[in-house]
Formats: structure tokens, C-alpha cells, sequence
């Protein structure tokens, strides 16, 4: 049950505080004065969707709450920005938007054009036959496996259109791995080799300046080596005059036995370098291939050596195909069997409650003022004879709700065949077939709130009177609000709210109170007056309201 709502900044409301009765509550006021609005703003409150254009003109954002008796009290707030963005609260605790919406799911039904327009879409009614059914759990656990099956079919068209391109696909697979394998190349070895290929790419240059070298430093008549041996011997002369030249003497001698040696390593080393023109060549082919293989696959040999790997995965997976596909096939053929038990106990339960529901709905039209109403309900099937979901030995079309098809039948006039609502049925009358199908189900229907907005669209005097008390009975197990603009409607309210507005310095503001019994006759009388009482009005709308409280 709601307990009170709570809204502000919200299209030409300032700021609304209301408590929401038990029983049967009805609204009214002059037309505009923002009955529908405060009906509009419960429901956003209820997970409905909000349009930026929700927002009061100057305002940065809207808010609307409502306190519901549920679980100890809590306490449903939503946020519209003037950009259009919600945030949701439950508690003051925020909340994702598909979370908030199954929350407050169970709260309130709304009814008024929207789901009018629902039930005149034929697509709806098997909703309205599960709820009847009390099956909703049967079609979540039907809706989950053809959820499944779907996937399994999705998947197994990858698999199938991976196994006709298996054999192409391996064929590029094994020529890249073969033509890697070829070359094989090493980590590192790229670097190895270009600095080989420099070095023989050279191999005149370093061997003539390593000869010319090692004539200067050692064989040369003015070598290096000889300029030091003979300042040697010059300042081991001197150092018989002063042994403070001794460390000088044996600096030099060290340098010259370096020189020695760097003469003699730089003489090996041009006598094992390989002048061979074919090495230089066989080097400069295999950078060349290692190069080629770098573009393909990544541009290192770290890439190319990665890509065996991913290619050897690739390649058994693709010998595996035919077993996933045997084994997602066998899966599939488990859902389709699960699928048909659960869609044939689902059409069971449905079929056997059409004629129970047809004779309690035509029965709540004979009270709504439609005695000799026909309401059937069709169930029926599509055949498809590729299907693989049976229904009396035939294939038939199925979908997330099993594989009946189904429709509401009417006819208002006693002797003339149903035939489909959605084509026949006025205005007022799917008014009163909405409200039958709510009487029928207040009793297996969770929700404890049930919203009106002017569901006497397009009725007046005895069906009036009949559609009053139907929605008097409703608030006897639930929480009714009915915005109206009939007196027989009104005269039967538990709690009377009046709307209306008032202007000021060219502001509009929306008033909402609930009136004393007094006021109530007055406002009755204004709806049988059509705004102007006058003495008969208000003797109708007492004797109205003396009938009505028994």
C-alpha cells in the first residue's frame, strides 16, 4: 500500500505532500488543474520513465517519492534532471534502474490510456491469460530455456560457418607454420647476425687498417713499440742521476708491452677473419628471410615465434569443431525436449482455465452494465513444419512464452459471434473489460495499489453506476485511486482528493486536499452540474452519498 507521496519541481507543481488512504481514494478538479500530473509523478516514483520536459520550467531537477508499507516502510525517491537523467533511491541508498524497477514492480498497477492501448495490442494478452493462470514462474523457467536455446543456435552457426571454413583455414594455418619453421628463426639472432653482416660487409676495411695498425705500433722502423723501448733506455741513463724517474720508466715499459700485445691480437685477428664472399651472402639471405617473417607476423622474433603458438592453439581447435559442434548439438537436443515439457504443461494449465476465466470476466461485464457480453480467450497454434517443438504431432512456432498463441474475443451485443477486441471494442467498453479483468484478478494479482486515471472515459448513468461499484468492490481488498469526472464514481469514494490550481504573479501552483463531508457533497455536486450547482445537484449528490455509506 502507499502511504504517502511526496513531489516537487515536477511540471507546474512547486512542492506536494500527500498521505494515501486505504480504500477507495478519487480525484478530482476542473479540467488542467493537474489531477493526471499527480498521477503521472506517482508513477515515475514507481519506475516509470521520466522525459526531461518533467522538470518545472527554471529548475535544475524534479523530485517524486513514495512511502510504501512494505517490508517495515521504505521509501521510493526518484531524480530528474533537466537534461532528462534519473537516479533512483530506495531508502536513500542509491540504486541501479532495472533493480529499482523489479523492486517497485509488486507496488501499484497503473491504468489509464498507456494500458488501455496495452491491452488493445493482441501481442499483451498472453500476459494477462499467465497472470490470470498464476503461471508466471512456469513462463520465467520457459523464457530462461529459450533464452538458452537461442544462444545454443547462435553459437552453433559460428560453429558451423568455422567448420566450412575449416579447411581453408588450416590449409593458411600449416603454410605459415611450415614457412616459419623453414627459417626457425632464434631470439636475438636478428641482432646476431646484422652485426656479422657488418663485420664481413667490411672485411677489406678492417683488414688493411689492422695491418697498417700493427705496422705502426710494432713493425714499423719508427713503430710505436720502438719509440718507446728507445725512451726507455734514454731515461734508465737519466735514472742512474735520479732514481725519481724509476716509476716514470716502468709506466712506459707497461704501455709497451700493451702495445705488444694489442700488435699481437690485432695480427691474430686479421688472420681468423673469414674474407669468404658466400658466408657474407648466406648471412645477408637468412637476415632477409628473418626480415620477411618480422612483416608478417608482428615485427620481431619474439611476434613470430608468439604466433606458433597461437596458431597451434587455433589449429587444435579447429580439429575439435566437430566434436563441439556433436556436443552443443546434444545440448540443444536437451533444451528442445525441456523446452517441449515445459510449453506443453504451460498450455495445459492455460487451456484449462480459459473457461473458468471466460465466465468470471463475462460475469464482472454483467455487473459493469454489459449483460449478454461474450469474452473468449483463443488459444491457439502457428504451424512451422521445420520446427522442432510439436504440438499434436505438427511442428509449430515458438517463442520465449511457449507456443500458444493468444487472443481476447469479444462481442457486447448478445447474438453477434466474438471477434477479436482489438477491432470491435469502444472506448467505455475496454474501460469496463479492463476493469473486469482487474476484478477477476484481485485475487491471485500481488499488487496492492491499483491507479485509475479517468477510466469512465466514454460511459454514464447505469454503466456508471455498475463501474462505481465494481471499483468500491476492488477497494475492499485494495488500495484504489480513480481519477474521475463522474458523480456516481465520486459519490463512492472513501477519501476525496481535490485538485486544483491556483496563479499568482504569474506563477501557477497546484493545490491538493482531501475533503470533509461536506465539501465532498459540494464537489458531486458540481460533477453532476457539470460546475454550476444548483439545489437539485446538491439533493443528488446527498442522496448519492447517503446510498453509497448504506
Amino acid at each position: 500500500m502507499i502511504k504517502r507521496i511526496f513531489i516537487k519541481d515536477f511540471a507546474i507543481i512547486n512542492e506536494l505532500e500527500l498521505p494515501i488512504k486505504n480504500g477507495l481514494t478519487v480525484i478530482t478538479g476542473e479540467t488542467g488543474a493537474g489531477k493526471s500530473i499527480v498521477l503521472k509523478a506517482l508513477e515515475i516514483a514507481l519506475g516509470n520513465k521520466a522525459e526531461k520536459t518533467d522538470v518545472k520550467s527554471g529548475k535544475n531537477q524534479a523530485v517524486v517519492e513514495a512511502e510504501i508499507d512494505l517490508d517495515g516502510g521504505l521509501i521510493y525517491r526518484r531524480l530528474v534532471s533537466k537534461a532528462g537523467r534519473m537516479r533512483s533511491f530506495i531508502n536513500d541508498e542509491p540504486i541501479s534502474e532495472p533493480r529499482f524497477r523489479e523492486c517497485v514492480e509488486i507496488v501499484a498497477d497503473f491504468h489509464g490510456q498507456h494500458e488501455q492501448q496495452f491491452i488493445m495490442n493482441s501481442n499483451t494478452h498472453i500476459d494477462f491469460l499467465d497472470r490470470f493462470c498464476s503461471i508466471d514462474h512456469k513462463v520465467l523457467e520457459i523464457e530462461s530455456v529459450y533464452n538458452n536455446l537461442t544462444k545454443i543456435d547462435q553459437r552453433l552457426l559460428k560453429l558451423k560457418e568455422l567448420s566450412d571454413n575449416a579447411s581453408t583455414r588450416k590449409e593458411l594455418l600449416e603454410f605459415q607454420l611450415q614457412e616459419i619453421n623453414i627459417v626457425d628463426p632464434q631470439i636475438n639472432e636478428d641482432i646476431d647476425l646484422s652485426q656479422k653482416f657488418k663485420r664481413l660487409n667490411h672485411i677489406d676495411e678492417l683488414i688493411s687498417t689492422v695491418r697498417n695498425l700493427n705496422q705502426s705500433l710494432t713493425e714499423h722502423e719508427h713503430s710505436i713499440y720502438r719509440q718507446l723501448s728507445s725512451s726507455i733506455t734514454d731515461l734508465e741513463k737519466l735514472s742512474f742521476y735520479d732514481k725519481s724517474i724509476k716509476p716514470f720508466i716502468e709506466s712506459i715499459e707497461q704501455a709497451a708491452v700493451s702495445i705488444q700485445d694489442a700488435s699481437s691480437g690485432l695480427l691474430q685477428y686479421a688472420e681468423t677473419i673469414d674474407d669468404d664472399p658466400s658466408l657474407l651472402k648466406e648471412i645477408e639471405e637468412r637476415l632477409h628471410s628473418i626480415e620477411s617473417l618480422k612483416r608478417k607476423y608482428g615485427g620481431s622474433i619474439e611476434s613470430v615465434r608468439s604466433f606458433i603458438d597461437e596458431a597451434k592453439d587455433e589449429l587444435e581447435q579447429l580439429t575439435k569443431l566437430d566434436v563441439q559442434i556433436s556436443q552443443n548439438k546434444e545440448e540443444r537436443k536437451l533444451l528442445i525436449m525441456q523446452y517441449q515439457r515445459l510449453a506443453d504443461e504451460i498450455h495445459e494449465v492455460r487451456s484449462k482455465s480459459i473457461k473458468t476465466i471466460e465466465d468470471e470476466v463475462q460475469s464482472a461485464l454483467t455487473e459493469l452494465n454489459m449483460p449478454g457480453a461474450l469474452f473468449n480467450i483463443s488459444v491457439s497454434t502457428k504451424l512451422d513444419e521445420d520446427s522442432l517443438i510439436l504440438f499434436e504431432n505438427n511442428g509449430v512456432h515458438f517463442g520465449p512464452k511457449g507456443y500458444d498463441q493468444v487472443e481476447f474475443f469479444f462481442s457486447a451485443n448478445p447474438g453477434e459471434n466474438p471477434k477479436p477486441l482489438i477491432k470491435i471494442a469502444s472506448g467505455g467498453e475496454v474501460s469496463r473489460i479492463m476493469l473486469a479483468i482487474k476484478s477477476v484478478l484481485k485475487k491471485s494479482d500481488p499488487v496492492g495499489t491499483l491507479v485509475f486515471d479517468e477510466i469512465d472515459t466514454g460511459i454514464s448513468g447505469q454503466a456508471a453506476e455498475k463501474v462505481s461499484a465494481a471499483l468500491s468492490s476492488l477497494s475492499k481488498e485494495k488500495q484504489v485511486i480513480c481519477i474521475t469526472h463522474l458523480p456516481q464514481i465520486a459519490s463512492k469514494a472513501d477519501h476525496h482528493l481535490y485538485v486544483s490550481k491556483n496563479i499568482s504573479n504569474d506563477q501557477t501552483e497546484v493545490l491538493a486536499r482531501y475533503l470533509s463531508e461536506k465539501e465532498k457533497v459540494q464537489a458531486i455536486a458540481e460533477l453532476f452540474s457539470g460546475g454550476i450547482v444548483s439545489s437539485e445537484s446538491i439533493s443528488s449528490a446527498k442522496q448519492f452519498r447517503t446510498e453509497a455509506r448504506g
